[in-house]
């Protein structure tokens, strides 16, 4: 089975690795680039926390001169995956969701800590608003602009033939952002491509509602939980499927 993997490249290789492992083919075509920003060290005075909803925000904080102090503090991140790597940064206090910005609101809602700030380390472009969903449920924090996504403005030529002799089996999509991006990207080649026999393998069903129109229901998979490993789980089923067919 051949599969387009969307990730940036840091995050891609790896994902890569284990499709490889499956025996799947696999093209890489990042939808977007991710630029860190500085994090100065005095942004966490007074903190009570820190709050992470992507691994992006982490890679940002590691090269930056606020780490040797963000360390010591209590980090609430959005799942397994983002725990994992905020362990290897050297947090020990991790408070970890389910896998979706949305499903760190009870729990901070439930579990804030008191008297400091609570610094949430996001990018530019948001699936989910945290601080307004958080702020309904009284709980107020401080976003501090961690990263930048840069859209790519092109599919790589290999994908753009691959898609034109329909040597594609599954794309995989990791945000609503990347949908969008990918849905923009192939509405505007010419001559136009065929994705009526195209899986797009999605960790959420918001990330498949951002792909529109151009793509039928049918063709949307939805990982049953939004992380990594489901992901892989949802690339081993399209592939059983296509042997029994």
């Amino acid at each position: 089975m051949h599969v387009v993997v969307t990730r940036p490249v840091r995050d891609a290789e790896p994902f890569k690795s284990r499709l490889e492992e499956f025996g799947c083919r696999v093209m890489l075509a990042p939808l977007f680039e991710v630029v860190a920003r500085d994090i100065a060290a005095d942004v966490l005075d007074g903190a009570a926390a820190l709050i992470v909803t992507s691994r992006n925000a982490l890679s940002a904080l590691a090269a930056s001169p606020a780490l040797p102090s963000a360390v010591d503090l209590p980090i609430y991140v959005v799942g397994p995956g983002t725990a994992a790597a905020a362990q290897k940064m050297g947090f020990k206090q991790i408070i970890e969701g389910a896998g979706r910005a949305e499903d760190l609101v009870p729990v901070l809602a439930a579990n804030r800590p008191l008297g400091g700030r609570l610094i949430y380390l996001r990018g530019d472009v948001l699936a989910f608003d945290l601080e307004a969903a958080l702020a309904e449920s009284g709980v107020n924090i401080e976003a501090v602009l961690a990263y930048r996504a840069v859209a790519a403005e092109t599919l790589p030529a290999e994908v753009i033939k691959a898609l034109q002799t329909g040597g594609i089996d599954a794309v995989t999509l990791m945000s609503p952002r990347t949908a969008r991006i990918w849905a923009r990207l192939v509405a505007a080649l010419s001559p136009p491509v065929q994705l009526s026999g195209l899986a797009f393998l999605c960790l959420s069903e918001r990330v498949g509602q951002a792909l529109g129109q151009s793509v039928k229901a049918d063709n949307i998979w939805v990982a049953s939980h939004p992380n990594v490993e489901e992901m892989l789980a949802l690339v081993k089923r399209l592939a059983a499927s296509s042997k029994a067919e």
